[in-house]
């Protein structure tokens, strides 16, 4: 695929040759494999979890692997202070441009995970029960998924802004299950030679994705251990959701029949009993363990009843993954990011026993707490700080990004896995930053022009603007571009825009490639957006003149990207430009949610490749939307953008924040955006990466029988 991510060799501590296999596919968004103290229904879609790393941590053998696309085998030693732990299981790594993004399996004990630099042993103490200080170590954490929510054991309560709900406790279709009903037996977490994977692919017939929050889980599946059987589902427009666990390839003594049935509509999942003889008979999907043994996670079972979706039971191997489809919302983020890379650098990636701790509000430049009025009532803002004051206010120097925990002890580690990137340079773009962390990208802004319903910040590189924010700070930052803002009086439609000064170039017989990699935490009022426009900067203040094409993540969760054309008209929070057509009505789409990635350290990769024609739009180098582009419609409406100089923006959008989250339920499950409610309510906080564009550029590979071409309805 040309959109393919740029890569580095990583190399993993503590695992065998065997494991490396699990991390030859990073863009597997469908789902994680499963792995010995994680869960899940779901595998790397690319084939395989990893072994259990058991063994200890702390030294001993750094085993390189095929990186996405291939690296030569090496091996190194590494000896480091750090106490020796269990390995994490199935640890992904892909590198872009100067930051990595790494996904691993979840440990059912795990509340947070972590990533740093390798620290010298001479920073390094242990205390008697275990706890680790690294001085002026600079952590970033996971935090919680931020996202909407299921209603467990809650068929009754209709609530708009739940997916629904689940019930493990309850009647489901004539029996009543318990907490006890809701382990079939034990599966396996690894491959080997006497087991057999058992594929899952979300069904994909039309509709399949149109309920209230939408997740993964609520997507009805199939299984299978037949591999013909799997790509002939995947052809049939199912969603490749990889592998979900390993189960014995041969029956007999010590294993029992899983079955399911009646019906599509409804599809159950049951094993020999009380609620097998209410059943009757079923077709035999696998075998699994009478008992638990070595290597194994119990194989769980959720109903998942969706608001407007079939009914279904949900297979997940493990309590961690149990726990998330139970509830969704906010579960610990398997997923964790480091940036700024400018040598080969071995990185520290631990499971924790407990959350990473706040500090206060994170800003690339510091800001007073202060209060606006909105009425009568009086809005609060905290404090925000730099990474060098919480580094001073810390008496170990131990910097915490991204912790979301309150009132909290620093946490211990209670596994541990060592991988060693290196930078890449991205080949092929006209223009590409990376906002490197030795450069003051602030500095070369000058003073604001304007007030603060529109206001401008101009560099010799970029131009800054802000529009209906009382306060706004912006820099680079861990290697990143990031800004905090908020909207004035947490009652207006606030918004920020960063555009190079260099163009592109638009034209009929090739692709404009924009790219980026962003936090997608999102809310009907908060989301980042990509603009492409036939205007220069300042963009926003010149819509009406042109025409914009926007990219965004809009929505709680958010289940969906948007594609909207702008035609000679401004665009605005309560005011959006007509939305394109993106995903075809004939079949559920195979693309991943970018729902389920949505944490505040976490980014996502966005790719969209546009010309007077097409936009292609790619998650993490998978694909996702196509759209023709048929130029003036009979309304009137321009479908696409006209050849020639565009700008590329990234933007922002706060928009009366004191409303926001009004929906999404916190008060009744206390499971939804959790963080974002204490101390992000009112202010916007986002950060971009490895922005870049290039013109001129060959579309990406695309299957267009899988995620077919749609044109503007």
């Amino acid at each position: 695929m040309t959109a393919l991510r740029l890569l580095s060799t990583a190399l993993l501590l503590g695992l065998g040759t065997a494991s490396m296999a699990a991390l030859a596919g990073c863009s597997d968004d469908a789902s994680d494999s499963p792995g010995t103290g994680g869960s899940g229904a779901g595998a790397n879609a690319n084939g395989g979890g990893a072994p259990n790393g058991g063994g200890e941590m702390g030294g001993g053998a750094v085993v390189t692997t095929p990186q996405c696309g291939g690296a030569s085998d090496m091996s190194g030693t590494i000896d480091t202070a750090l106490p020796k732990l269990p390995a994490l299981d199935n640890v992904r790594a892909c590198v872009n441009g100067d930051a990595v993004s790494v996904k691993l399996d979840p440990l059912d004990d795990a509340v947070d995970y972590r990533i740093y630099a390798l620290p010298a042993d001479e920073d390094i103490s242990v205390e008697g029960d275990g706890t680790v200080t690294v001085q002026n170590a600079l952590y970033r954490c996971a935090g919680g998924r931020s996202a909407l929510y299921m209603l467990p054991d809650d068929p009754v309560t209709n609530d708009n802004s739940a997916g629904g709900f689940t019930i493990v406790n309850g009647d489901v279709v004539g029996f009543t299950r318990s907490e006890a009903d809701s382990t079939l037996g034990y599966v396996y977490a690894t491959e080997a030679s006497d087991r057999m994977p058992v594929y899952v692919v979300g069904r994909g017939e039309a509709g399949l994705d149109e309920g209230r929050a939408v997740f993964n889980s609520t997507r009805p599946k199939r299984y299978t251990t037949d591999p013909s059987v799997r790509a002939q589902w995947i052809s049939e427009h199912g969603r490749d959701d990889g592998i979900a666990f390993y189960v014995p390839k041969q029956g007999g003594a010590g294993t029992h029949a899983v079955y399911e049935g009646p019906a599509d509509d409804v599809r159950l999942r049951w094993v020999d009993g009380p609620e097998g003889t209410m059943r009757g008979s079923g077709a035999t999907l696998f075998n699994v363990l009478d008992a638990p043994a070595e290597g194994t996670l119990p194989l769980k079972r959720v109903f998942v009843s969706p608001y407007f979706l079939p009914q279904h039971d949900e297979l997940v191997a493990g309590e961690a993954r149990y726990r998330k489809v139970r509830s969704e919302g906010d579960h610990p983020l398997t997923e964790l990011r480091w940036s700024g890379l400018t040598a080969s650098t071995v990185l520290v990636i631990e499971a924790l026993d407990g959350g990473c701790p706040y500090q206060g509000a994170l800003s690339p430049t510091h800001q007073d707490a202060y209060s606006e009025q909105f009425g009568e009532a009086t809005l609060e803002h905290e404090t925000f700080f730099t990474i060098d004051e919480l580094r001073a206010a810390s008496a170990s120097g131990e910097v915490f990004i991204n912790g979301q925990f309150d009132d909290v002890s620093p946490p211990k580690a209670i596994a541990r896995s060592l991988i060693q990137v290196a930078p890449q340079t991205p080949e092929g773009f006209d223009f590409h930053a990376t906002f490197p962390e030795d450069a003051d990208f602030r500095a070369g802004f000058g003073e604001p022009v304007g007030n603060e319903y529109a206001q401008s910040f101009d560099a010799d590189d970029y131009t800054f603007s802000a529009y209906s924010v009382s306060r706004v700070q912006f820099g680079s930052m861990l290697g990143e571009f990031w800004t905090t803002y908020n909207d004035i009086a947490s009652d207006t439609n606030g918004k920020i825009r960063l555009t190079p000064k260099q163009t592109a170039e638009l034209s009929a017989d090739s692709y404009l490639h924009v790219t980026t990699e962003v936090d997608v935490v999102s809310t009907d009022r908060r989301y980042p957006q990509i603009l492409i426009s036939d205007q220069l900067a300042p963009v926003q203040e010149k819509l009406e003149q042109g025409t914009t094409l926007v990219v965004q993540p809009k929505g709680f969760s958010p289940s969906f990207m948007q594609v909207q054309i702008c035609d000679h008209r401004t665009w605005d929070v309560n005011n959006q430009c007509p939305m394109l057509a993106t995903l075809t009505s004939d079949f559920a789409s195979p693309a991943p949610l970018p729902g389920e990635r949505t944490g505040a350290d976490n980014a996502v990769k966005i790719d969209v490749y546009v010309s007077t024609e097409r936009v292609y739009v790619l998650l993490d180098d998978t694909p996702y939307s196509c759209t023709a582009l048929p130029g003036k419609a009979e309304d009137g409406i321009s479908y696409g953008l006209p050849a020639g100089e565009v700008s590329v923006t990234l933007g922002d959008v706060l928009y009366h924040s004191d409303v926001d989250f009004a929906t999404g339920g916190g008060e009744v499950t206390g499971n939804s955006y959790r963080f974002f409610r204490q101390h992000l309510h009112r202010d916007a906080r986002r950060h971009f990466d490895n922005f870049g564009f290039a013109s001129g550029s060959p579309p990406p590979e695309w299957d267009e029988a899988l995620v077919p071409c749609v044109s503007p309805e």
